[in-house]
C-alpha cells in the first residue's frame, strides 16, 4: 500500500510505512486480529487503540479496508473517551461525502482503507477519535487515543558548543521505546543514535545543522518528531582551486551554514568579521584586508579594493551570503582569500585558492607576416603532469593544430606568422575530460604595406645611385693617376748655361 509523501509524523496500529510493512495483507492481519480482539475479549474492547503525535506534525489513522459500497463510514472526535460525538468526517452509503468546517482544509481519507490523514495537528486535538463503519450486517467501532510527544526546539548554537535535545513522550499505559535519528549530513561514523529521552550533542558544527529526529516506538507502531538545529558554522569552500581567466568575473563563497537571523549572529558574540588576501607572487608573506564587516544591525561589508562587490550580504537571505564579487578578474589576483568571522570562543574561517588562467602572446599579439610567435597557456606556473590538469587549444578555423603542435596537449605553441593565423585563439583548462576554464588571445597578423615596400625601393635606389657616384669618381681619380705618369717633361732653367747641344732632362 502508499502512503502519502508529504507526511511528517505517521502512527499506524501495529504497523508503520517507516517500519517496513510488509504488503497490503500483512497489514490487514494485524487489524483484523484487533477487531477480533475487541470482539472476543471485552476487557481489549474498552482499551483505545494509542497514537503518537507531535503538535504541527501529521497523524494517520488506520482502518481494516475500504469501505464498499452501500456501507456508512464515519470518523468522530471527543476530549473526553465517553464523549466521543463530534463528527469530523462521514461518508453516506449512497456517496455523499460531508467534513467538518474546521477541518477541512487539515483532513484526508486515504483511497486505499478509509484511514483517516491529519495534518498539523493542534494542541486541541490530543484526545480521542471513533472509527464507525456500518452496513446491513453489522457495525466497526474502533477508538483511538491521541498522545502528544514534545521535542524541544533548540536555541541557535554556535559551532563547538554542546547542545542538549529531549523527547518527552505523554504518559500512557503502555512503553516505547526512543530512537534518534541525525540530519544525513552527519558522518556515518558519528551517527548519534541513543535510546534515552535525552540526547547529548558536543562540539557542534555545520554537520549537525538540519532536522533531528525522535522515533516513538510502540509495538509495531511508530511516530516521528523532527527539531531542526541552527548552527553558526561557515559552510565548507571547494576543496579544490576555483579556476577562472583573465577578464572574467568571478565570486569567492562564503557563507553562514543556517538560515539564522543576524541579530542571532551578533548575539553569539561576534566582534568582527573580513576578508583577505595572500597574493600567489614571490615575495608575499603577510596577508592584506581587502574587506571588513560593520557589525551594525543591518550587514554590510566596507571594501578597500576596487573591483570588488559585496552586496550578496544586503541581498542575500537574512544576511548570510559572505560572498565578494570580483567584477574584473586579472593574473595579480592569483592567490589565497580568506573569509573569518571572530567570536568571543571561536574563530570560524574558510579559505578559497584562486587560480587565473592566462594566454600571453610574444613578442605582441600584432606581427608581420613571417615573424615568430609563441603562444603560452599558463597559470603562472608550469602545470604538475600528476594534477591531471592539461590543456586544449582551439585555434581560428582555417588553421591546422596538428601542423603546430609536436604533442597533443603543449602549453606553448610556436608559430610563424601568416595572414591566415589571424583571429581568436583559445585555450581550455581541462582535467579528466571536464573543462574548469578558458581564457583567449586575438591575433593580428598583416602583410608588410605597399608604401613600406615602395621607401624600401627609394631607399635602394638612393643607395644604389650613392655607390656608382663613388664608383665613377674612384675610377676617374684612378684612370688621371696613370696617365700623369706617362707624361714626359722637360725644364728650362732661368739662367742657363751655354752648353754644347741639347740634353735630357
Amino acid at each position: 500500500m502508499s502512503w502519502p509523501s508529504n507526511i511528517l509524523t505517521e502512527i499506524h496500529i501495529f504497523g508503520s510505512r517507516s517500519t517496513s510493512i510488509r504488503g497490503d495483507k500483512m497489514y490487514a492481519v494485524w487489524v483484523a486480529a484487533l477487531l477480533l480482539m475487541t470482539t472476543i475479549c471485552p476487557i481489549w474492547a474498552d482499551r483505545p487503540v494509542v497514537v503518537y503525535a507531535q503538535q504541527g506534525g501529521s497523524i494517520q489513522l488506520p482502518t481494516i479496508e475500504k469501505t464498499k459500497a452501500g456501507d456508512y463510514m464515519t470518523w468522530y472526535f471527543g476530549i473526553k473517551e465517553n464523549n466521543i460525538t463530534v463528527e469530523v468526517y462521514n461518508k453516506h452509503g449512497l456517496g455523499q461525502i460531508s467534513t467538518n468546517n474546521v477541518w477541512k482544509d487539515r483532513i484526508s481519507v486515504s483511497d486505499q482503507n478509509d484511514s483517516l490523514i491529519i495534518s498539523k495537528v493542534t494542541a486541541l486535538e490530543f484526545g480521542f477519535f471513533r472509527y464507525e463503519q456500518k452496513n446491513r450486517q453489522n457495525t466497526v467501532n474502533i477508538v483511538y487515543k491521541l498522545y502528544k510527544v514534545t521535542l524541544t526546539s533548540p536555541s541557535t548554537v554556535l559551532r563547538g558548543e554542546a547542545l542538549t535535545l529531549n523527547c518527552n513522550v505523554e504518559k500512557s499505559h503502555v512503553s516505547t521505546t526512543i530512537t534518534w535519528i541525525p540530519p544525513e549530513t552527519v558522518d556515518n561514523t558519528q551517527r548519534r543514535i541513543s535510546n534515552s529521552q535525552s540526547l547529548l550533542i558536543t562540539n557542534l558544527s555545520w554537520r549537525d545543522k538540519g532536522v533531528w529526529t525522535c522515533l516513538v516506538k510502540y509495538n509495531e507502531a511508530t511516530t516521528k518528531a523532527t527539531t531542526t538545529i541552527h548552527v553558526v558554522d561557515l559552510l565548507p569552500t571547494p576543496s579544490e582551486p576555483i579556476y577562472t581567466s583573465t577578464a572574467s568575473s568571478l565570486s569567492l563563497p562564503c557563507s553562514i551554514s543556517s538560515p539564522v537571523g543576524w541579530g542571532e549572529v551578533l548575539g553569539k558574540g561576534l566582534q568582527k568579521g573580513g576578508w583577505t588576501f595572500l597574493p600567489a607572487a614571490l615575495g608575499s608573506k603577510e596577508p592584506g584586508q581587502i574587506a571588513s564587516l560593520s557589525l551594525n544591525s543591518t550587514p554590510r561589508w566596507d571594501i578597500m579594493p576596487k573591483g570588488m562587490d559585496g552586496s550578496a550580504l544586503e541581498k542575500g537571505h537574512k544576511g548570510n551570503d559572505l560572498s565578494l564579487r570580483m567584477k574584473l578578474v586579472t593574473v595579480a589576483d592569483r592567490g589565497n582569500y580568506t573569509c573569518a568571522l571572530n567570536f568571543q570562543k571561536v574563530k570560524l574561517e574558510r579559505t578559497v585558492r584562486v587560480e587565473v588562467l592566462q594566454v600571453v602572446a610574444r613578442p605582441s599579439q600584432r606581427a608581420i607576416e613571417g615573424q615568430q610567435l609563441n603562444l603560452t597557456c599558463t597559470l603562472g606556473y608550469s602545470l604538475d603532469p600528476e594534477s591531471e590538469l592539461e590543456v586544449k587549444w582551439t585555434p581560428p578555423k582555417a588553421v591546422s593544430l596538428a601542423a603546430l603542435a609536436s604533442t597533443p596537449h603543449p602549453h606553448t605553441l610556436s608559430v610563424e606568422a601568416s595572414v591566415g593565423h589571424s583571429g581568436r585563439w583559445k585555450c581550455e583548462l581541462r582535467r579528466r575530460n571536464e573543462t574548469l576554464t578558458s581564457a583567449d588571445v586575438s591575433l593580428k597578423i598583416e602583410k608588410l604595406p605597399v608604401d613600406v615596400w615602395l621607401w624600401v625601393g627609394i631607399a635602394s635606389t638612393g643607395l644604389i645611385v650613392i655607390l656608382l657616384i663613388f664608383i665613377a669618381r674612384a675610377l676617374i681619380k684612378r684612370r688621371r693617376q696613370r696617365t700623369q705618369r706617362r707624361k714626359t717633361r722637360f725644364c728650362c732653367c732661368k739662367n742657363p748655361k751655354p752648353q754644347k747641344g741639347f740634353y735630357r732632362t
